[in-house]
């Protein structure tokens, strides 16, 4: 069954423009579809309390942006050059993957599905490897992990139906989890 748990997939996004529409579901006995949608990347970013002074400039050069509460902004972290490293970046998937999951009959199969880019394209890339007889490959050259879509899994020796079996898939929901907030965050995060 494919789910998604705190601590197994699923993740709030927080203060970050964390987010993904893109979803995995089971379409038939050994078979997932991962449906089109987009994830878009964190950035490299610290957040800190607003001050004017300090930050004004940041946000006018594009170095900077203000979140939504008007107290607090997200700084993003800057290359020698005074460039951001990295800011949040959205990778777009444009059509549904099917992905037709094969046992073997005498061993364990893993199977792991990443999101990948090479820049302009992004991609599924299914891993397959059985246990102890082979390991998983990289992306194609010029190609680069982005994201877990799925978490690894095992398929028993033989294995004809995939719903018995806890698939975890990545989720992300807005905000933070139930009871925290920014300030709990920052100190779980190291941002405090």
């Amino acid at each position: 069954m494919i789910r998604s748990e705190l601590y197994r997939g699923m993740i709030y996004a927080g203060d970050t423009p964390l987010a993904c529409s893109i979803t995995v579901e089971q379409t038939g006995p050994m078979q997932i579809t991962v449906r089109a949608g987009s994830f878009t990347t964190t950035g490299q970013a610290r957040i800190r309390g607003y001050d004017p002074g300090t930050h004004a400039g940041l946000i006018a050069s594009g170095k900077a942006e203000r979140l939504p509460d008007g107290k607090r902004v997200r700084v993003w972290l800057q290359d020698v050059n005074g460039q951001p490293i990295d800011r949040a970046t959205t990778y777009t998937l444009a059509a549904d993957q099917i992905v037709v999951l094969t046992s073997d009959p005498l061993k364990p199969v893993a199977y792991d599905v990443d999101l990948i880019s090479d820049g302009p394209q992004t991609d599924v890339l299914v891993k397959r490897r059985v246990v102890d007889a082979e390991e998983y490959g990289d992306p194609p050259p010029g190609w680069r992990k982005v994201h877990d879509l799925l978490s690894e899994f095992m398929l028993p020796p033989g294995c004809a139906e995939i719903t018995p079996i806890d698939i975890y898939a990545l989720t992300i929901r807005p905000g933070f989890p139930a009871g925290t907030g920014p300030d709990d965050w920052a100190t779980q995060t190291g941002g405090a």
